[in-house]
């Protein structure tokens, strides 16, 4: 398994989080199962080589899109494939779908949309060239040039609230929602309106999963204990901490670490049986 990231241009720092590409190998005997976890942020992802099946609890299966756009999730998905695979993403920031697609973020919170019918042959005709790239960086340098220019014709202007939803992001620590509005100078009723606008979701539930993510990605820089992790990301008790990480993963936390420990990241985290 091959996983790493590419950092966007300076211009793009406020909407891209970063790039990342996945790449690995699977067959019949040995498939690569995978489980997408509940995510803060959305995700554009291009299925460079192979495609997988994507499946929930039930016998409902499909397969993905040459690429699409992963709004965020508060549920966790599985995905499989029986090929090797190669997967380009684009890690975005939450007030991106406003400003690059033009639709409230919320319209996408769980949902998954095809890049053309998003975007019509405009999409299309992106999906087409970042296929034909030579490498990842030119894939990062077509889809940043195509982002800003889609941003040059937004009709979306900066918001006080983009501070907020990143300082939830950065912080891993619970925030005072009410505080987070005076800073933004909003009575308690527009800064939610505005924030679900651009985050997607409530700023409670946004920051409960926030707080999930800094768990995932936490675990992979600090080796700390489990019931240490959960204070430091703000869990007020571990059968707190141990309810949402079931509700956003499927998993208990410790079979997850133990199983997970050796993973490259996250975005690899191979599907198993607890």
């Amino acid at each position: 398994m091959n996983y790493y990231t590419i950092p966007p241009p300076v211009k793009l720092a406020e909407y891209i989080q970063f790039f990342w590409v996945l790449e690995g190998s699977a067959t019949a005997e040995k498939p690569f199962h995978h489980r997408v976890l509940a995510e803060s942020s959305p995700e554009w992802i291009f299925y460079c080589k192979g495609q997988f099946e994507a499946y929930g609890v039930g016998d409902d299966r499909h397969k993905t899109s040459f690429s699409c756009l992963s709004g965020q999730l508060q549920h966790f998905r599985k995905l499989y494939t029986l090929n090797d695979f190669c997967l380009f993403g684009v890690y975005l920031f939450p007030y991106a779908i406003p400003g690059i697609f033009g639709l409230p973020a919320h319209v996408l919170s769980d949902q998954t949309v095809d890049t053309e019918t998003l975007l019509g042959r405009e999409g299309q005709l992106l999906e087409q060239k970042v296929f034909a790239a030579s490498d990842h960086r030119q894939r990062a340098t077509l889809i940043s040039q195509f982002i800003l220019q889609r941003l040059a014709k937004s009709a979306e202007t900066a918001s006080p609230v983009f501070t907020s939803i990143r300082q939830i992001l950065i912080s891993s620590t619970a925030l005072s929602i009410p505080a987070l509005a005076d800073e933004c100078y909003l009575s308690r009723r527009q800064f939610e309106r505005k924030f679900i606008h651009y985050a997607g979701y409530s700023p409670k539930q946004f920051q409960r999963i926030a707080r999930f993510n800094a768990v995932i990605k936490g675990f992979e820089k600090r080796p700390v204990s489990l019931t240490e992790m959960a204070y430091s990301c703000g869990y007020y008790d571990q059968s707190h901490f141990i309810h949402d990480f079931r509700l956003f993963s499927g998993y208990n936390p410790k079979a997850f670490f133990t199983h997970q420990k050796d993973a490259a990241d996250y975005r690899a985290f191979e599907e198993f049986n607890p």
